[in-house]
């Protein structure tokens, strides 16, 4: 059960939470710790942490009648508000396919625009 981060934009990057300190060495960093992984998963996109991997979660369809199951329109799953940016735009972009221009969103912006009810 291991959290794989990677970090292009400051490979060295070494920050203290309330969780645990953190060293990046050559933009890669791994961790057991959940609450370590968890908040590195939460920090804000100009961080530049990137997840690579995590411990698997459950099953990736949620139990359901298979009618609307997910938490979003349809069957599409919201993402938990410390997903990745790019889990978000994934997101919007299955929940409003007509809208563009979702990558000069920030994460918090999509967050606001699509994910009214996401937990944290």
């Amino acid at each position: 059960m291991t959290y794989e981060f990677r970090n292009e934009k400051y490979p060295q990057l070494a920050i203290s939470s309330v969780a645990g300190r953190v060293r990046f060495t050559d933009g890669t960093f791994t961790t057991e710790d959940k609450a370590l992984g968890e908040a590195l998963r939460a920090l804000p996109d100009w961080y530049g942490v990137q997840l690579v991997s995590a411990p698997d979660e459950g099953p990736e369809d949620p139990p359901g009648d298979g009618e609307g199951s997910g938490d979003g329109p349809g069957d599409v799953q919201r993402p938990a508000r410390s997903a990745s940016k790019a889990e978000w735009v994934a997101y919007a972009a299955a929940v409003a396919p007509e809208t563009g221009g979702l990558d000069e969103l920030t994460k918090d912006q999509l967050i606001e625009q699509y994910g009214e009810h996401a937990d944290g």
